[in-house]
């Protein structure tokens, strides 16, 4: 069953394990709309320990996101939290909270996974400078005034680095979600514009709203690799579960 709740429901505890979340809408449709959001029910697996009738909804805690693609910008973004109450038998890690993070963010950035996927791009792409790059970005994919200072030569070469380390995690992992031809390129070269090129063009057909881009890559990965069944890891970006 689902229920709704408010704001009010804020609360703060250690750190959850984080789980995609498929949010069906845009961050921006989730923030308006939070107040009367109907909550996933866990009744019948706690993602934790496995146990029925464990998990129970906790509260929230806030976030900043920013897209400066649709100029949507908050300091606080609700996350949905979840309380274990060791109910199950076997437990996927030590933590006794879990929250829900929009399948369009990644873990501890406030910038959207597609934003920095189509950002790299464009210097990828095009053979940009650095400098160069920053400009197209800015022009392109920029509709932010206030908070233009996050797109910046350190902020793609940080961007650039997500994007290969997801790409080192995918190549070993022999999940099938790409041609032959382009997991060939890859393997023979672990090609950032033939993976790049893939993330963009990827559509989900395990969704009952179906995604694609980068977005719909990453939860194919997590849900391919195990999903919260097997404590599988994000592609992009490391969950509070797996950092040390």
């Amino acid at each position: 069953m689902l229920k709704l709740f408010k704001k009010e429901h804020q609360t703060i505890h250690p750190i959850p394990i984080q789980i995609p979340y498929h949010i069906m809408v845009s961050l921006q449709e989730y923030y308006n709309k939070f107040d009367t959001w109907q909550t996933p029910d866990f009744s019948e697996k706690c993602p934790i320990c496995g146990g029925v009738d464990c998990a129970t909804f906790l509260g929230y805690y806030v976030r900043a996101a920013i897209c400066p693609q649709t100029g949507f910008y908050v300091s606080d973004l609700p996350i949905l939290r979840y309380l274990c109450h060791d109910k199950g038998e076997v437990r996927v890690c030590d933590h006794v909270t879990f929250s829900l993070l929009p399948h369009k963010l990644v873990p501890f950035r406030r910038l959207p996974l597609n934003f920095m996927v189509e950002a790299v791009w464009i210097k990828i792409s095009r053979s940009l400078s650095f400098t160069k790059a920053v400009d197209a970005i800015e022009g392109e994919l920029n509709h932010l005034s206030d908070v233009a200072d996050c797109i910046s030569i350190s902020a793609i070469m940080s961007w650039q680095r997500l994007i290969l380390s997801a790409l080192a995690q995918f190549l070993p992992s022999n999940i099938e979600m790409a041609s032959n031809s382009h997991y060939d390129q890859l393997q023979d070269a672990s090609d950032l514009k033939v993976f790049i090129e893939i993330l963009i063009n990827h559509q989900s057909p395990n969704c009952n709203h179906p995604i694609r881009g980068p977005d719909a890559f990453a939860w194919d990965f997590y849900q391919q690799s195990g999903g919260f069944d097997q404590n599988a890891v994000f592609l992009f970006g490391r969950a509070s579960q797996h950092k040390k």
